[in-house]
């Protein structure tokens, strides 16, 4: 069996008869990738012709593998030849298709369970599961040579980025372009806590910032899932949790626990509007400590009492 390889250096050989994508801008390449693209979908509408695909007609004929098989082929091609063209090279594809093979079962493991009343704890990711911060700042010195204080009062650390001269929403690109969300480090304390609550009976809801339709970012965040050690039923993306969560099933059920964020944002929007807040204690969300309706924690255990008491009070369980 070939690998990879083989195939898209045969596709180049051909595709270099034509066009060379070393010699080419990217305003060129997209005229190219247009035109590839076209041809690919008139493969793929010759490759259905291969069956029986109008269902209003009484006419049947022999579906044609061997049609099947070269129309194949030459979709196959076709995307190569679009692939080659932006030197995305074939351990990248595959490094892709596992992630997406991952995401996918993943996905269909989340939305095969379906909300069935029970009481709802939202959890916050980044700096409530996943040490994003400390891991980030430890990148921001080793990658980009800028030093920052763990216990400063912003969470972006956007002074220090700025004061060197960097772009602080591109070093953030940077970031997530090298594959660090999937390898960010787990409070083990805190996904106790969550195992815990999910063995119990309750469901887990995971809603975190992070931009989902960054397309690494979403497929880093299912990988770091999946190795997590983390017991969950549902994972979102939003940058309006409050407004996410009023749109869910979950708000007009009265099954809301808490929302467990360590976000001075989202924590303050969810506790103006009634929904019981936990936000751990940290440098950048000291203004929470005099919010109504936030209750501040110090680690796993009293993170625990906390929601415990909190069941307990509401009559969930």
């Amino acid at each position: 069996m070939r690998d990879l390889s083989y195939f898209f250096n045969r596709q180049n050989k051909f595709s270099n008869l034509f066009f060379k994508p070393e010699d080419m801008g990217d305003e060129e390449r997209e005229e190219i990738t247009k035109s590839l693209a076209l041809a690919l979908h008139a493969e793929v509408s010759e490759l259905i012709s291969a069956v029986n695909f109008k269902d209003h007609r009484q006419l049947k004929c022999d579906a044609d593998p061997t049609k099947i098989l070269y129309e194949s082929v030459d979709v196959f091609r076709y995307l190569i030849a679009i692939l080659n063209l932006w030197n995305i090279d074939p351990d990248s594809v595959s490094d892709a298709f596992d992630d997406k093979d991952m995401f996918l079962h993943m996905r269909h493991a989340i939305e095969s369970q379906s909300w069935d009343g029970r009481p709802v704890l939202v959890f916050d990711v980044d700096d409530v599961i996943a040490h994003f911060r400390s891991n980030f700042i430890d990148w921001l010195e080793s990658e980009k040579g800028v030093v920052v204080d763990k216990d400063s009062t912003e969470y972006y650390t956007t002074t220090e980025v700025k004061a060197v001269g960097l772009n602080p929403e591109e070093v953030f690109d940077d970031f997530i372009a090298d594959r660090n969300l999937r390898n960010l480090t787990v409070d083990q304390g805190i996904t106790n806590i969550i195992n815990y609550f999910y063995d119990k009976g309750c469901w887990i809801q995971l809603l975190t910032a992070r931009p989902g339709d960054v397309l690494q970012c979403k497929y880093d965040t299912y990988r770091w899932l999946s190795t997590s050690g983390l017991k969950f039923h549902r994972v979102d993306f939003s940058a309006e949790k409050y407004r996410w969560l009023t749109k869910s099933e979950y708000f007009d059920s009265g099954q809301i626990v808490c929302a467990i964020d360590d976000s001075a944002k989202h924590s303050a929007e969810y506790a103006k509007h009634g929904v019981p807040t936990l936000s751990p204690v940290t440098s950048y969300n000291t203004e929470l400590k005099d919010v109504d309706g936030v209750m501040m924690y110090y680690g796993p255990n009293q993170l625990k009492i906390l929601i415990d008491t909190l069941l307990i009070k509401g009559k969930f369980m």
